[in-house]
């Protein structure tokens, strides 16, 4: 059984119904600018990598950059928590730690 969540209704004037009423331009302007940003990045990785292929690291200096890019390989290994739950519970158990965050998001309709 799930906890209903309190309900707040922000009273006008306060800091918090402030902070709400800025809330959707700035998300939005937020997500624009990360989908913009993702495919300009993503651009320049096939064009140092068109310019550069196989090497480990690249950097780029262009006149408008505060500062050059780099470009680089970055190995990363990942655990398949699944997997492992399945093959083997007690050591899934034995070393899996439960943690937790505050996440805002907005209520979806219903």
């Amino acid at each position: 059984m799930t906890t209903p969540p309190t309900v707040l209704e922000a009273e006008p004037g306060t800091r918090l119904a402030e902070l709400a009423a800025r809330y959707d331009e700035a998300k939005a302007l937020a997500d624009e600018s990360a989908k913009a940003l993702k495919a300009i990045t993503d651009a320049i990785k096939v064009e140092l990598e068109a310019a550069a292929p196989g090497n480990p690291k690249v950097d780029l200096h262009a006149q408008g950059l505060a500062r050059p890019l780099r470009m680089s390989w970055v190995e990363r290994w990942d655990l398949d928590t699944k997997a492992l739950k399945a093959a083997d519970p007690v050591t899934y158990v034995t070393y899996a730690k439960k943690s937790g965050r505050w996440q805002l998001a907005q209520v979806r309709s219903s």
